[in-house]
């Protein structure tokens, strides 16, 4: 099976996970090929320790991998929590290739953003190790109190700010 269409469904904020679970259960495995929710980890500190957090990176939405959309949507009105499939019009929306790629190139097979590593120079970000390694040119802002980048990004047809984890270890 390879399913080529990448859809965004829409769903109550906090139950990506559960939603997620909800489809593998009660859809039938052959109308479609994954379904996730896309992570993001970043470092916080806790009791004076670093601890490791996930938390979804589009809070409301969740990924399916499929080529039968119309015979998916059909069947999640029968899931609690659910809203909508993204559509333009009448027509539902799959990503573009170069959303796909660039989603691709940032998560592992797990569909996980790692955390990034990098050093300030000047007023240019390098970043040394890690998904955002390339992506120099697409961070907007960095909160290095919170270990994030704002990184725009293509996503449903236009540029999108995403929160990615990217930890700055020196400024020169």
């Amino acid at each position: 099976m390879q399913q080529t269409n990448w859809y965004v469904i829409q769903v109550l904020t906090g139950s990506e996970e559960t939603l997620c679970r909800d489809i593998k259960r009660l859809l039938d495995g052959e109308l479609y090929e994954h379904c996730f929710v896309p992570m993001a980890c970043r470092p916080h500190r806790k009791d004076g320790r670093f601890i490791t957090l996930s938390y979804p990176l589009f809070p409301g939405y969740l990924f399916i991998v499929t080529d039968r959309i119309d015979e998916v949507s059909a069947a999640l009105w029968t899931i609690a929590k659910f809203k909508r499939v993204l559509r333009t019009g009448a027509a539902f929306t799959p990503l573009e290739i170069e959303e796909v790629d660039a989603f691709r190139s940032l998560t592992d097979e797990a569909f996980n953003v790692a955390l990034s590593k990098g050093y300030i120079a000047g007023d240019r970000i390098f970043v040394t190790e890690g998904p955002l390694q390339g992506y120099e040119g697409h961070i907007r802002k960095v909160d290095r109190h919170k270990r994030m980048a704002i990184v725009e990004l293509p996503f449903m047809g236009g540029p999108r700010q995403v929160r990615l984890p990217l930890e700055i270890v020196e400024k020169r």
